[in-house]
């Protein structure tokens, strides 16, 4: 599934609270067991991103962000996270 998360104006402040909407969207996706994955290059050039927004949203929002979500392929291991005491400072050294 493709997801554009988009703002009515393209300001600082809209840019600011699709950050936010993403933050919700990624905690709910995990809840539900989902895999994301932001997509934020195809914006990075002018001329996608207008066609995003007026070809596709017919001009509706201005698209701040593709995210790209769907089941987790279960047939591959997940990747090797390191034990949390190893990445975190606890100030006590």
């Amino acid at each position: 599934m493709l997801a554009v998360i988009g703002t009515a104006f393209d300001d600082t402040l809209s840019q600011l609270r699709a950050g936010e909407a993403l933050s919700a969207v990624l905690l709910h996706a995990t809840l539900l067991g989902l895999a994301t994955c932001p997509l934020s290059q195809v914006l990075e050039v002018d001329d996608t991103r207008r066609v995003l927004r007026d070809d596709v949203l017919d001009g509706a929002i201005s698209p701040q962000l593709v995210l790209r979500g769907g089941l987790p392929d279960r047939r591959r291991a997940a990747a090797p996270r390191r034990p949390t005491a190893n990445i975190l400072y606890s100030g006590t050294d």
